[in-house]
């Protein structure tokens, strides 16, 4: 009596035959994947045709399985399954070695990220590998299923990855098969020059979706740079650094036209022409977020040049490069109305008086304006975490009202003329100060502000070297810091009875350089309850304190 099929009812062939599959009906399987076959195109014949080998295996007919194998190899050689079905099939068959050749050349043929059975294949390449020669395989990733051997390349740097290829066939083709493996491209630390071969090696490696290159300025050039740029759309992030503060121009602005997603672009122990500065930012301002040049060298022909419109840009770092010539400011702080961090150094501010940053710069968060010539503070905004002002000899305090920065977490006015009373102002109102240099600050008289220096619950650093206070007066600053953790207080009177005290405190780390009143055993005492010192034995008559320095300067 022949099966009643009522429940396949309004199923196609391809349907009928998985349902009599899973009831062990292989015979009827059969059947129903035969029709499927000669109806079916793609991907569709595909899956047909893997279903009836299937069928064949488990009836033992694996000379028909082998023939739909090779089928579907004929058929979709881009795909893992014809590979992976004529391997299973070989094995049955005995035929081992021709079923790791199968395997191999599926891994060389199914290309990375384009079919999720990839996996699979070198899982059962790795399997079927160490199968054959158990005593000799040694190999630890031929141990380790793929995704985890991934997670442990990924803890390799760059210059490991790259050793690891040269170990063996199966680490190299582990390494290659993960394109995330290569995203970053560092030649930071490459010996020599690099080879257009093993750029567009790596880059392949890739699958050319590089997003961050860090690169040597020797090892790259302009031709290799522009292909860099050019065929890795994705790239974001872009640091170029050299040993010798070499001069770059036209190698990167000839490349950045090229970008089409960068948005970090970081130059870093090099030089660079203020002009090609600005035609660099020029080239990626619809999509820079953060820049930092380091080493721009400007002269009195560049004053004219005019900065471009960089909306989207959130964070500039500008450090002048030649001592000889400072950088104007020209249009900059019109042309970075959502900047949120900005870091000046070197730039020529001396007659802006005050420098307004309040109005144009809603956003900002961090400023640092370093050996600027600056003579009186800028008008900042109230939304401010971070205020660096360190380096401006002739910056001077004038008399306003209560300075409100109720966000502000840094203050470093190191080397001005900021007087105590001005600090104080700014401590009342910061209550979320944890980090604050107050030190070699050139003031004409110290008074005694620091008698109604305000309680700084979250202040963790201090920096207060080479203040001419009294023992007692820092005693009394640092115990307004009941949370300290870390004390810098060079070339200051203080002794070991002060060292005592900011121990018992529960300073962790202490900075006493030239401090030449303080004995070895107050040292030794500080370092046997834990604390880290620094110290070393001074020539009181050979070494001056910071006015001093100052003055023979």
């Amino acid at each position: 009596m022949p099966p009643a099929y009522d429940e396949e009812e309004g199923m196609g062939p391809l349907e009928k035959g998985r349902h009599r599959y899973q009831k062990k009906n292989y015979q009827g399987a059969l059947t129903a994947f035969a029709e499927a076959v000669k109806i079916s195109t793609g991907h569709l014949l595909l899956t047909a045709l893997d279903h009836r080998a299937a069928t064949y295996e488990k009836l033992g007919l694996l000379q028909p399985a082998l023939k739909d194998a090779k089928e579907m190899l004929e058929l979709k050689p881009e795909l893992s399954k014809g590979y992976l079905r004529c391997g299973k099939v070989l094995q049955l068959k005995g035929e081992h070695q021709l079923a790791l050749k199968i395997y191999e050349r599926g891994l060389r043929k199914v290309k990375i990220d384009t079919d999720k059975d990839r996996l699979t294949l070198q899982s059962m390449f790795n399997k079927l590998q160490k199968s054959l020669a158990p005593s000799k395989i040694l190999d630890p990733l031929s141990y380790l299923p793929f995704e985890l051997a991934e997670m442990i390349a990924q803890q390799l740097s760059i210059r490991e990855r790259m050793i690891c290829l040269s170990v063996s066939k199966s680490w190299k083709r582990v390494l290659e098969s993960s394109h995330k493996l290569w995203t970053t491209f560092d030649t930071s630390i490459t010996r020599r020059g690099l080879s257009q071969k093993s750029l567009r090696a790596y880059l392949r490696r890739s699958n050319y979706t590089v997003d961050e290159a860090i690169l040597r300025y020797d090892t790259i050039d302009a031709a290799k740079l522009q292909y860099l740029i050019r065929t890795c759309t994705k790239l974001q992030r872009l640091t170029i650094r050299n040993k010798n503060n070499a001069v770059i121009g036209e190698t990167l602005t000839s490349a950045l036209p090229l970008a089409k997603s960068l948005q970090n672009l970081n130059l870093q122990m090099c030089q660079i022409s203020f002009r090609s500065a600005l035609e660099s930012l020029r080239h990626v301002q619809a999509s820079i977020v953060q820049a930092e040049l380091m080493g721009v060298h400007h002269t009195s022909r560049d004053a004219g040049c005019i900065w471009p419109r960089l909306e989207n840009l959130r964070d500039l770092k500008v450090c002048n490069g030649f001592l000889g010539s400072m950088i104007s400011l020209g249009n900059l702080i019109e042309s970075i109305p959502n900047i949120q961090t900005l870091s000046l150094s070197g730039f020529d501010l001396q007659n802006l008086s005050p420098l307004d940053l309040d109005g144009p710069l809603k956003s900002l968060e961090v400023i640092e304006l370093i050996s600027c010539d600056l003579r009186t503070v800028p008008l900042l905004p109230a939304t401010l975490k971070t205020l660096r002002l360190h380096d401006n000899l002739r910056l001077s305090s004038q008399k306003s009202g209560n300075v409100l920065f109720p966000f502000l977490e840094t203050l470093t006015c190191q080397d001005t003329g900021l007087s105590d009373e001005w600090i104080v102002s700014i401590l009342k109102n910061a209550h979320n100060l944890k980090h604050l240099g107050i030190g070699s600050r050139l003031v004409g008289d110290y008074t005694v502000a620091h008698q109604n220096f305000p309680v700084c619950e979250n202040v963790m650093v201090l920096c207060a070297s080479y203040l001419q206070y009294e023992e007692k007066d820092f005693i009394r600053m640092v115990e307004k810091c009941p949370n300290l953790e870390k004390l810098i207080i060079c070339g200051t009177k203080i002794t070991g009875v002060a060292v005592k005290h900011f121990v018992n405190q529960g300073i962790k780390f202490l900075n006493v350089m030239d401090c030449g009143k303080i004995s070895p055993d107050a040292i030794e005492y500080a370092r046997g309850k834990g604390v880290e010192v620094k110290f070393n034995f001074t020539d009181l008559t050979t070494t001056p304190n910071f006015r001093d320095r100052m003055i023979a300067f």
